[in-house]
C-alpha cells in the first residue's frame, strides 16, 4: 500500500490544495491556527504535546495516519525542531523552514531545540509579527542593526511569557497565572534590519535583560510551515 492509500480521503483533500512547488498550504495553515486556538483553556500537555494535538486535529488524521508520517505518537519540542531542521543535515521531510521575518504567518510552528537541562519548547504562531522596533515600540534590549518583533502565539507552558496591556499572556487573570493550560501570548524575535533574516528570540516581549534573548548558538530554534506531501 502506498502512502496515499494509507492516509485516505481526508489527507487527499488536504494534499490537493498544495501548490506545485511543494510549499505548504495556506488553507492548512489557517486550519492549524484555528485548531490551536480552539484548545485555549484546556490541558494538553506542554510544548510539543500541545502542538501535536493542534496539528493532528487540523489534519483530521487517525493515530495510524499520524504514526505513518511522523513515526511517533507525540512529538516533543525537540522533535518538532528536528522536523524543521533535521539534526543529521538532511533536507526537511514534512516542513518548509521559514528563515525570513517577512514570511512568518499564522499556522506556522515555532520550535526550540533541547539544550543541556533545557527541554525545549514548541508553539503555534497565530498572526504576523508585530514591529516593536523604536519608534514603533520601546522594548529593550536593543541590538544595533536589528529589528525586533512581537510574535503572537498559542502554546501550553508552565512559565509565563511576560505581561503588559499590549502583549499579555491570557493565562494571567486577575493577577494570577495558571500554568500548563493552553493560552495566547507573545514571543520576541530579532531580525537583520537589512535582510530580514531571523537571528534570535526572547521568551517575552516585556523582559528587558540580554540574558533572556537567545541566538542559534545558545538555543537553536526554527520556524516551519507544514508540508505533508512527503506522507502521501
Amino acid at each position: 500500500m502506498n502512502k496515499l492509500g494509507l492516509l485516505g480521503a481526508a489527507a487527499v483533500a488536504t494534499a490537493l490544495c498544495f501548490p506545485s512547488d511543494a510549499q505548504a498550504d495556506p488553507v492548512l495553515n489557517a486550519s492549524i491556527d484555528a485548531h490551536a486556538q480552539a484548545l485555549i483553556g484546556t490541558s494538553t500537555g506542554n510544548g510539543g504535546s500541545f502542538v501535536t494535538k493542534a496539528v493532528k486535529n487540523a489534519l483530521a488524521w487517525t493515530s495510524s495516519q499520524w504514526l505513518y508520517c511522523f513515526d511517533v505518537s507525540t512529538l516533543s519540542a525537540a522533535q518538532w525542531y528536528e522536523q524543521i531542521v533535521p539534526v543529521d543535515g538532511s533536507a526537511p521531510t514534512n516542513f518548509v523552514e521559514i528563515t525570513n521575518i517577512a514570511d512568518v504567518d499564522a499556522g506556522h510552528i515555532f520550535a526550540i531545540n533541547a539544550t543541556g537541562s533545557y527541554a525545549g519548547h514548541a508553539a503555534v504562531i497565530i498572526g504576523e509579527p508585530i514591529d516593536i522596533t523604536p519608534p514603533a515600540g520601546f522594548y529593550t534590549p536593543y541590538r544595533t542593526g536589528q529589528k525586533q518583533w512581537a510574535l503572537p502565539i498559542v502554546d501550553s507552558t508552565s512559565t509565563e511569557h511576560g505581561q503588559n496591556t499590549a502583549y499579555p499572556d491570557s493565562r494571567r487573570v486577575a493577577g494570577v497565572f495558571t500554568p500548563s493550560i493552553v493560552g495566547t501570548a507573545y514571543l520576541r524575535l530579532y531580525s537583520d534590519e537589512a535582510t530580514g533574516e531571523i537571528l534570535s528570540y526572547g521568551w517575552s516581549v516585556t523582559s528587558t535583560t540580554e540574558a533572556n534573548v537567545f541566538d542559534q548558538s545558545e538555543r537553536p530554534f526554527a520556524i516551519g510551515e507544514l508540508d505533508i506531501t512527503a506522507c502521501l
